[in-house]
């Protein structure tokens, strides 16, 4: 077993890098902390442990249990050897025993027998042994204590029995139900985007989404508002939607997925919903990839993880919520889809479902009532700019637009002219291009620009807006829709704001004025009300960065005095463990002997303990120490 003076001389010997590391993941106090004995005893005392001990899993529990109870180091062959026949770890391979101890290395709770005093990383190839510390194994010793499981119990308590495969029958109905959400899921997740581009949504400050948000959100995707964080956190998880200033927007890669086909942009949530997936998790849903995950797997995660099941199948239920949503599961069970994403990845996947969802189309029914019914899901590309010059009424396998004086005055604002508007819907249309709409679209074009916005700098007001309508004009500063703007008369033909350009040219927009931005020279310019989040990085203090390069900053300060208070304190620690130790002895000759010894005191400049060799009690200079390490 390893003690504190064997693990402050690894933390002193650690590179900083891996040390910091190691120090992220353990929760330790700070206060006191002077020196690497101070952070060994940190990081062993008894609460600090057991913090890290409830978030590990079984095998690695075992693995510790096994170091706890040798009397030497065991090799990674040993410690599977030791495990296998326990019914906790039935089969256990030295691979995964080699994963544990590197794990449990890295979390500084175990460390390679070897590297007492040197540096992790300068160990020599070969076969290593590894050892546990003596705090580690007390902490598991005194479970029950906390009404956990006793190291017995750890090890001889077997994990539940995998389900059988699902049956062909059900996988058939599975695979059709699954087809459906994936479809829904791809939807939805391209509504909460159009959603996002045209309305930002405000987070609150404790997380989540705000109220009004979640209905607008809700209202647009034709969901429940239970459903509007699933598919936000599929959005987010893809890099598709993000905060900035605690507003949700969309991302930029959003653009690039709208225009890729559904089974493309199915592909794309799949993907990241895997690569989110903790390693043991990945393990678990690739070993059931073709039984139940549901409450079998639930089962398993509280088996797995012993000290914190509800934690463990809570984290488990966030991800198997987003497979049901997204089609990798269907009632519990994973479809062939699914099954195709845990075995062979996302492309995979997506060949194989591709066939089950619904064609793409691109010609489309207008309507003399200036609707837009598309018979199928419509090409990404002709939907984006349909959904220019025209708002989506319902979304379905055959989904309905329709046209507006505001929706074809927005797309001649974004660039579009009457010319071009025929043209793609003349292209499109299978029933040509109803009169009712051809009007409209002569009509909103003769209107479009009686009202035009442009920068100044007179006094207060940064923009003007103008008009030779002045009726209009009037409407529009008595409009209470408008009032935020503070609008002010400044001539017959124009009004001021104190506002930018552009908040009061969208703001008239919003309000269906039919409004163009002009530039400094009086041309009208196309403005792009797209927003894309480009979150700021926060920066936050490294503690654990900090705290290194202050005992790095102490060491590297050493003199003699102070590498003399470094042997004391290695002493002084195996006198309160009573723990023997080698002693490395300058002698006057100038040899260097070794004293096996059990230090009985430190002070005065000398060491006093019993040569357990000799059968005698020494007393040496401090002076003539050149080292301490455990025996």
């Amino acid at each position: 077993m390893t003690t504190t003076l064997a693990l402050a001389a690894r933390l002193r010997a650690l590179r900083d890098d891996a040390l910091i590391s190691s120090l992220h993941r353990r929760s330790i106090r700070r206060a006191g902390v002077s020196d690497f004995f101070d952070l060994a005893e940190a990081l062993l005392d008894a609460e600090s442990v057991q913090r890290a001990l409830v978030g590990l899993d079984r095998t690695r529990l075992a693995v510790l249990i096994a170091l706890g109870r040798a009397e030497a180091p065991l090799t990674a062959e040993a410690i599977a050897a030791q495990l296998a026949a326990e019914p906790a770890t039935a089969g256990l391979t030295v691979p995964a025993v080699e994963s544990a101890v590197e794990a449990l290395g890295g979390l500084l709770l175990a460390q390679p027998a070897a590297s007492e005093g040197t540096d992790d990383d300068d160990q020599e190839a070969g076969p290593r042994g590894f050892t546990g510390y003596d705090a580690v194994y007390a902490r598991l010793t005194a479970w029950p204590e906390a009404d956990l499981p006793s190291p017995d119990d750890l090890l001889h308590t077997a994990p539940p029995p995998a389900l059988a495969p699902v049956p062909d029958t059900e996988r058939r109905f599975t695979d059709r139900l699954a087809a459906d959400r994936a479809f829904d899921a791809v939807v939805a997740v391209s509504e909460l985007l159009a959603e996002l581009s045209r309305e930002g949504a405000r987070e609150l400050q404790r997380g989540g989404l705000a109220l009004p948000a979640v209905k607008r959100i809700a209202e647009a995707l034709a969901v429940d508002a239970s459903v509007v964080p699933t598919a936000l956190s599929v959005a987010s998880r893809a890099g598709l939607a993000a905060v900035e200033d605690s507003v949700w927007l969309a991302a930029e890669p959003a653009a690039e997925w709208l225009h890729a086909s559904t089974p493309e942009r199915w592909r794309a949530l799949v993907a990241a919903w895997l690569d989110a997936l903790p390693d043991d998790l990945r393990a678990l849903v690739a070993a059931r990839s073709r039984a139940s995950w549901g409450d079998s797997l639930r089962e398993h995660v509280a088996w797995l993880y012993p000290a914190a099941p509800e934690q463990a199948q809570q984290r488990v239920d966030a991800h198997l919520r987003d497979a049901e949503w997204l089609g990798v599961t269907a009632s519990g069970a994973p479809s062939s889809a699914g099954t195709e994403l845990v075995e062979d990845g996302p492309e995979a996947a997506a060949t194989l479902l591709t066939p089950a969802f619904p064609a793409q189309v691109r010609g489309v029914y207008l309507q003399h009532d200036l609707t837009v019914i598309s018979p199928g899901p419509l090409a990404p590309d002709l939907e984006a700019r349909l959904r220019g010059m025209a708002d989506l009424e319902s979304r379905a396998l055959a989904s309905t637009f329709r046209f507006s004086p505001a929706t074809l005055d927005r797309a001649i604002t974004a660039g579009e002219s009457a010319a071009s508007i025929r043209d793609f819907l003349a292209g499109i249309s299978l029933t040509g291009l109803p009169q009712p709409l051809d009007y409209l679209i002569t009509d909103v074009t003769e209107r479009h620009g009686r009202v035009r916005v442009r920068t100044v700098d007179e006094g207060d007001a940064r923009s003007a807006i103008h008009s030779a309508d002045t009726t209009l004009l009037r409407t529009i500063q008595v409009d209470q829709s408008l009032s935020s703007l503070r609008l002010t008369p400044a001539h017959a033909d124009e009004l001021h704001s104190r506002f930018p350009r552009d908040v009061v040219f969208w703001a008239l927009s919003d309000a269906r004025y039919p409004v163009v931005a002009e530039n400094d020279d009086g041309v009208p310019v196309a403005l792009r009300r797209q927003r894309y989040a480009h979150p700021h990085p926060v920066a936050s203090r490294d503690q654990d960065r900090e705290l290194v390069e202050r005992l790095r900053a102490v060491d590297e300060a050493a003199t003699d005095d102070t590498g003399e208070q470094w042997l004391a304190r290695q002493l002084e620690q195996a006198v309160r463990a009573r723990q023997t130790v080698i002693v490395e002895v300058a002698m006057p000759d100038g040899r260097t002997v070794d004293y096996l010894l059990e230090p009985t005191g430190v002070g005065g400049g000398r060491l006093r303990g019993r040569d357990r060799a000799a059968d005698i009690e020494r007393t040496l200079p401090l002076s003539s120490v050149k080292g301490v390490r455990p025996a």
